[in-house]
């Protein structure tokens, strides 16, 4: 039975000969015409299909790419407002004037680059180490803008390009300060006014600091009762660059009654203690008087009749020179009489009347 079972060989058989393909006429085509090939629209639709986001993945990176290289990098302009700031400057001097508006700066180069300048922090540094006081002009170049600028960035214009600065003197004095007092005092009070400490340490320019007598305070109001005043207030402006230390002092205001004079005119003068049996006439009978004292008394004071008088008691008869005496509130006094002296004639009853 074992017999039976043999394999066929299995043998390679020759197709027909009617089923052979045709050799192409030329021979194999050429890989250069293989890529000359135009595909159809079934291909075409065909390879769109397959792997699609891929594809759209692909052109949006090209796309970046090519954004990046052709309008980013690509040069464009930008200005830029840069401050003048003094990086060093020779003791003892101090720089008084310069320009009040910042530098206008146009530089060139890669837009990527030219959004990276810190406009904020951006200035020109200027060194003045070796200028004497007096008037300088400075011509501004791109080594002077701090910090520095990208490489790939150029500056083509500055406006403007040239500088003038004022170098002074810096002073130092001690000068006294006067307290500034604004408003009316209260009727009938002169306010008096302290302040410490007294002096102050003033530095500036010698142009200003030279012509100054005196440093005023900020003012303090006067109003109300019045009572006294205390108050810390700053020292009042002085011209620029002009410092004090220390910059405020304690201001203390008090209220002193206002002092006035006042005349009275042809006063009549009074005899009094006139000895018994005897006559008296004082020559001149009257006096001009000058009183002075607080204004809210003396402005309505009247004499009282009797209040300036001389004394004749213990006076022999004759001829005496006398003082008048004057009768005056605590806070009057007398500062001349006219005539300072008089005469008081004394006579007996029966003798002579006098003239």
């Amino acid at each position: 039975m074992a017999r039976g079972l043999r394999l066929r060989v299995l043998r390679g058989q020759r197709p027909p000969v009617g089923d052979e393909p045709a050799p192409a006429p030329g021979g194999p085509t050429p890989p250069w015409r293989r890529l000359l090939r135009v595909p159809g629209p079934r291909a075409i639709a065909a390879a769109l299909r397959r792997n699609t986001g891929l594809k759209v993945f692909s052109l949006l990176l090209a796309f970046v790419i090519w954004f990046m290289i052709n309008v980013s990098e690509r040069d464009a302009e930008g200005t830029f407002e840069m401050p003048i700031r003094v990086r060093s400057l020779a003791p003892g001097l101090i720089v008084t004037s310069q320009p009040a508006k910042p530098i206008a700066v146009t530089v060139r180069g890669p837009r990527t680059i030219l959004d990276g300048v810190d406009e904020r922090r951006a200035r020109f540094a200027l060194d003045l180490s070796s200028v004497a006081p007096g008037e300088e002009r400075i011509e501004l170049n791109a080594d002077m803008i701090r910090p520095e600028l990208p490489r790939r960035l150029k500056v083509v214009r500055l406006e403007p390009a040239r500088v003038k600065l004022r170098v002074e003197r810096l002073v130092h004095r001690r000068l006294a300060v006067r307290p500034e007092l604004e408003g009316l005092s209260p009727l009938g009070y002169t306010a008096e006014a302290s302040v410490a400490p007294g002096e102050v340490d003033v530095s500036g320019p010698a142009s200003k600091v030279d012509d100054l007598r005196e440093i005023k305070t900020e003012p303090v109001g006067l109003h109300g009762a019045p009572d006294p005043v205390q108050r810390t207030v700053l020292l009042s402006w002085a011209g620029d660059f002009v410092s004090f230390t220390p910059d405020h002092v304690n201001v203390m205001v008090t209220f002193a009654p206002t002092m006035m004079s006042r005349k009275f005119d042809r006063v009549e003068v009074a005899v009094r203690n006139v000895p018994p049996g005897t006559r008296a006439r004082l020559v001149p009978p009257r006096v001009d008087l000058t009183v002075q004292g607080p204004q809210k008394l003396l402005a309505s004071y009247a004499l009282p009749d009797g209040s300036v008088w001389v004394d004749a008691g213990g006076l022999d008869p004759g001829s005496h020179r006398v003082t008048p005496q004057i009768d005056l509130p605590d806070s009057l006094e007398v500062t001349r009489r006219d005539p300072e002296v008089q005469t008081l004639e004394i006579v007996a009853n029966h003798g002579p009347t006098p003239r």
